[in-house]
């Protein structure tokens, strides 16, 4: 019987997230998809800042750039693409978006459809030694004493197999059926619209607007109501999101796509080829739990959320990226399985609190039924905070205070090495090509001043524990946006997030960063 560590259920960009971070820390995988090619409709399109940074990690950020569109997106208003626009709306997260002192990237929106960033994902991801299983049913996944035991079915063949996992990820989508086996409830509302995305190829976008990445958005409750023209990529095809009332009247096989897209442009000979259409609920909910025993959900699994705003896909990303490591310290064996249930209890609440921004993005657009969009929320495209500067106030960080910290900030970020936060990005060197972000290990990194004792003892306790730690110099200058003097240090986690923060009491916090991170009782240092 085929035995591996983790079985990935999903073979999405999510699925392919994990898979790719997993077999770096050299843990053994299985991706398992029911479907042999990726979706060839584009889906999801909007890559923020963090999970570029998380891609560039991976060494696959030039890749994912080289494949979406080179500018960021600007978005136009109007009662169809022939008359004046009633309002444009640049995108960029902060004005300017290029060079920063807040990440190594460009702080821009990148657009990527989902059909042009899974191929990237799927060469970085489906490589030895993965274990890849395409075209394959997971008919049930049932947890043994020190497993998951999964029963596949090859589709093409209809032949089962049997294998063994030390723990599952159910990538599998929002109608995942690890959740349903799991029972696992979701909270919120499973259907705000049934929408319906056509695409087409047209030169609609470049024709009106001289850019590639333009969102035109169409306001006309006599003609389409409410939709979206979306760019998909540079050989002219778009996609047309929302509901048209003659969904109302007409079955979607029944309607004429090519008449819609015409009405909304509000040109009756614009060329237009359909290439595909389909419909979609646009839902707001989030799954009560992240994990049962030793199979876990991530992305849409988890959560789903209206698109405007481009959250979900990225904060799929962004939980696998805080699970990977963690299921890799327990299987290299120096965290215990404790560390792996504050997966959820920190994941759970970005993905409530971007499901809320992405509720009232919605409803700013829609409007009320057909009557068209009142208003751009400045929140919808400028949301630096909502990317970056999610923290985490529990789990596996020693926090400074007892005291509850509010919302973090929407669209204003402020750099800060507090517990929980995504540690600052700072150039390590002259040449701006290494920032503190590029340097993370495998377990604790610990950033300090040039021969800072709080430091040493930090990577002593550390090996003491058993777990991996490195030391990285700050230059004087880092050390305010640090919050620490010439003696603190900071903790950070393989996933950029702040363990703890040790200025006065090092032996003390130090101990309760390394339980925290280990998933053990605090032992103070004697």
């Amino acid at each position: 019987m085929t035995r591996i560590d983790v079985a990935v259920v999903g073979a999405g960009p999510v699925g392919l997230s994990a898979t790719i971070d997993l077999a770096r820390r050299g843990i053994s995988v299985m991706v398992i998809d029911k479907h042999a090619e990726p979706a060839l409709h584009p889906k999801s399109r909007a890559v923020n800042v963090r999970t570029m940074e998380i891609f560039r990690s991976w060494g696959i950020e030039e890749r994912v750039r080289a494949a979406g569109l080179a500018t960021p997106p600007i978005r136009y208003l109007g009662k169809d693409v022939v008359s004046p626009w009633s309002d444009v709306v640049e995108s960029s997260v902060i004005a300017g978006g290029g060079d920063n002192d807040l990440s190594p990237l460009p702080l821009e929106v990148f657009l990527c459809s989902q059909d042009l960033l899974e191929p990237v994902l799927r060469e970085a991801a489906l490589r030895p030694p993965v274990d890849v299983r395409l075209s394959t049913e997971v008919l049930s996944a049932t947890e043994i004493e020190d497993g998951v035991r999964l029963e596949l079915r090859s589709r093409p063949d209809g032949s089962t197999e049997t294998v063994e996992a030390a723990y599952v990820i159910g990538a599998d989508g929002a109608q995942s059926g690890i959740r349903e086996q799991l029972g696992i409830e979701r909270d919120g509302e499973p259907s705000l619209q049934q929408s319906v995305s056509v695409l087409f190829r047209s030169d609609l976008i470049t024709s009106r607007t001289d850019s590639e990445s333009a969102f035109i958005y169409i306001d006309n409750p006599d003609t389409v109501g409410t939709v979206v023209f979306a760019p998909v990529d540079t050989e002219g095809r778009v996609a047309m999101l929302g509901r048209p009332p003659v969904l109302d009247r007409l079955p979607v096989h029944q309607v004429d796509w090519q008449e819609q897209i015409r009405l909304a442009a509000g040109d009756p000979d614009l060329d237009v080829e359909i290439i595909d259409y389909r419909t979609w609920e646009v839902g707001a909910w989030v799954a009560n739990d992240y994990q049962k025993g030793r199979i876990f959900l991530a992305g849409d699994a988890t959560h789903v959320m209206p698109p405007y705003g481009g959250f979900n896909q990225n904060v799929g990303i962004q939980d696998v990226h805080n699970l990977t490591w963690k299921l890799a310290a327990v299987l290299r064996g120096w965290a215990t399985p404790t560390l792996l249930e504050t997966y959820g209890p920190e994941r759970r609440p970005v993905a409530l609190f971007d499901r809320e921004e992405a509720v009232l993005n919605f409803r700013s657009h829609v409007g009320a039924e057909h009557n068209g969009p009142r208003t751009f929320r400045t929140e919808n495209f400028h949301h630096l905070g909502l990317d970056i500067g999610y923290r985490y106030d529990q789990g596996a960080v020693v926090l400074e205070s007892d005291q509850p910290r509010g919302p973090w900030p929407v669209s204003t970020y402020t750099p800060s090495a507090a517990p929980g936060e995504r540690t600052p990005h700072v150039w390590l060197d002259e040449a701006r090509t290494t920032s503190t972000l590029d340097v993370l290990g495998s377990g604790v990194t610990v950033f300090a001043a040039i021969g800072a004792r709080a430091a040493d003892e930090a990577v002593r306790a550390a090996a003491d524990h058993g777990v991996p730690a490195t030391s990285v110099d700050l230059h004087p200058g880092a050390l305010a946006t640090y919050g620490i003097n010439a003696d603190g240090a900071v903790l950070v986690r393989p996933d950029g997030h702040v363990l703890a923060r040790v200025t006065d009491d090092a032996p003390a916090t130090v101990a309760k960063a390394l339980a925290a991170i280990t998933g053990t009782p605090v032992v103070q240092p004697a």
